[in-house]
């Protein structure tokens, strides 16, 4: 099994033309993600002004100055739930009777991180919204 660093993952996933403030961008996802995964590994919640920190750190600048936003930061918490899910999703399954007892440890996990309650007006005019992790399931089974 290849394994792939989660910067590279997301560089690859992204629609190209790829550039340098796009590689910047995703970089600094993947390092938020990253320090999020921790908390998520050891069950704490994450909650705002942690999400801020782990995004300053990665971006080197606030979201006040422009330096990243509130949507970007939540996709560094979905970030962190895949990775969190790259490691420890084999051991989730093998402890399930079946798919559908592994909704409740996903459960667990969602409620770890904040809600998506700090929305551009963009995202609320086209009334887009991330799907929740127990609704892509079925998708990754």
């Amino acid at each position: 099994m290849t394994i792939i660093p989660a910067a590279v993952a997301a560089v690859a996933a992204a629609p190209l033309p790829v550039t340098p403030s796009s590689l910047n961008k995703a970089g600094a996802i993947a390092s938020a993600a990253q320090h999020l995964l921790l908390h998520l590994e050891r069950g704490q919640c994450v909650v705002a002004p942690m999400l801020r920190t782990a995004m300053e750190n990665a971006f080197g600048t606030s979201d006040s100055d422009g330096g990243w936003d509130w949507k970007t930061a939540y996709d560094a918490c979905e970030a962190a739930t895949v990775l969190f899910l790259r490691k420890f999703g084999p051991a989730m399954r093998a402890h399930a009777d079946s798919p559908a007892a592994i909704l409740p440890m996903l459960a667990k996990i969602a409620g770890l991180l904040p809600t998506h309650t700090r929305r551009s007006e963009e995202s609320e005019a086209l009334q887009q919204f991330s799907t929740s992790i127990a609704l892509g399931l079925p998708d990754c089974l």
